[in-house]
């Protein structure tokens, strides 16, 4: 692995940190913000760093370091966004939060049967908060279909700005978009997880009955993708048992069933399942492990400060781990007609970075208003929903169905990354100046589920 340049100072003045925070209610917070125990809560880069952290332990330092280089290290200085993608950034009033003693790491989870591809669509997105000031480890988890702009692409979901610039672009968007300054990433390509799980012998997984469907139509097409290897056997009962690789990847990547969020779950599942096979293994299978590991990540962190971070980290395993998730609850409107019919979440950021802020550094800081997606809570912007069109009498007969049998489709259809021109960007409060004077009334309106519309007649008139 190549030496990594020592980072230049950074001339960012220091965040202006607002001496009486104004923040949501105690209930809503306490919804937001969580803790639960590390035992239960693991992502895949994860399981890498506590692989070296255990070769530490045992005082085994030239061993990781040769273990490291099986890394894919990006050097930062030579690593640029496409200038399609990379017009010059806003300047902004406030400066970005940047306390001493808090790292933070964007970690992107891929799927890509590329191995040295990793312009891909992110499945999964965290941020890890290293926060040596507070003695905490914190996750924020960012939910894959928030709509976000993308410079030189306009809107889309948050995982497609890995697909048109990579990682760099990543953290860029989720910068502007939750005003942070995240320098650091690491890239983990998920499909080698079924080398890792049959490494480990296999994991155990309770699988549910109405799951079994849905993950042998996934290995199938797995089995039929890579042909050249041995096939899986399907999943035939329901249950707790012991699943290989390619089972376990299948069942992590069930969202048809039901929603992201339980896919999610199920990943986090699949990932304890894993580091309990790891630390259950004997030293032989822990270092297979530790070596297919590394080299799935890719990074822009150097092996020096990977380890350093890796320190600061032991003390910590131990104790509970935060965690966010994003977007927040009566923060963020789920809208299933985006661009015709994509389902996308239409969020309030505005709202939820006081909260974020408050999450990662534990302080405020005053911000600058980022762009209003409409349809949004608290946009002032009511999108109206598609009238269904008629559908025209099919004139093919319908193919018999043999009973008991079941047909899934497991193709996870996504939508164009074309930029649409359908949904235009509403300027931020400060950002604008206008000779125009607008009276602006609102009604809202809460349904039975708690859901707000607000309806919104503006009057305008120029001086």
């Amino acid at each position: 692995m190549k030496r990594q340049q020592p980072r230049k100072p950074s001339s960012r003045p220091a965040a202006r940190r607002k001496p009486q925070p104004k923040l949501p209610s105690s209930k809503k917070r306490a919804s937001a913000r969580r803790k639960i125990p590390a035992s239960r809560k693991v992502l895949l880069v994860f399981v890498s760093l506590l692989a070296f952290v255990i070769l530490l332990t045992g005082g085994l330092y030239a061993y990781y370091r040769s273990l490291s280089a099986e890394m894919n290290y990006v050097d930062p200085d030579l690593e640029t966004i496409p200038s399609e993608y990379n017009p010059p950034t806003e300047s902004l009033d406030n400066p970005l939060p940047d306390i001493d003693g808090i790292v933070n790491i964007l970690l992107l989870g891929i799927d890509s049967r590329d191995e040295e591809s990793i312009k891909e669509r992110s499945d999964s997105m965290m941020i890890l908060t290293i926060d040596t000031v507070h003695g905490k480890v914190k996750l924020t988890s960012l939910q894959r279909d928030m709509l976000v702009k993308i410079p030189g692409a306009d809107f889309n979901k948050l995982n497609s700005a890995n697909v048109f610039g990579g990682p760099l672009l990543t953290m860029r968007v989720v910068n502007e978009t939750l005003r942070l300054n995240i320098e650091r990433y690491m890239v983990v390509n998920m499909r080698g997880m079924e080398q890792l799980i049959d490494l480990a012998g296999g994991i155990e997984i309770d699988v549910e009955q109405a799951e079994i469907r849905y993950l042998n139509s996934s290995i199938r097409e797995e089995n039929n993708v890579f042909s050249d290897s041995e096939p899986s056997p399907f999943v035939e009962a329901a249950g707790l048992q012991l699943l290989n690789g390619r089972q376990a990847v299948a069942y992590a990547r069930i969202r048809k069933l039901d929603s992201d969020y339980k896919r999610m779950e199920r990943q986090r599942i699949v990932l304890q399942a894993l580091l309990n096979a790891f630390m259950d293994a004997d030293f032989g299978t822990k270092n297979n492990m530790i070596s297919e590991g590394f080299s799935l990540i890719t990074t822009n962190i150097s092996a020096d400060e990977l380890l350093g971070l890796g320190l600061n980290t032991i003390p910590k395993l131990d104790a509970d781990i935060e965690q966010l998730q994003l977007p927040i609850s009566g923060y963020f409107k789920e809208w299933p007609y985006w661009n015709g019919s994509v389902w996308v979440n239409l969020c309030d950021f505005n709202g939820m970075i006081p909260l974020l802020h408050e999450f990662i550094f534990e302080e405020s800081f005053e911000f600058d208003p980022v762009y209003v997606i409409p349809g949004a809570p608290n946009s002032g912007v009511k999108l109206a929903t598609p009238t269904p069109r008629p559908t025209e009498p099919s004139l093919t007969p319908t193919p018999a169905v043999t009973p008991g049998e079941s047909t899934v489709t497991t193709t996870e259809s996504e939508p164009s990354l074309t930029p649409t021109p359908s949904i235009s960007v509403s300027p931020s409060p400060s950002a604008t100046t206008s000779a125009t004077t607008t009276t602006t009334t609102t009604t809202a309106t809460t349904t039975t589920t708690g859901t707000t519309t607000a309806t919104t007649t503006t009057t305008s008139s120029t001086g």
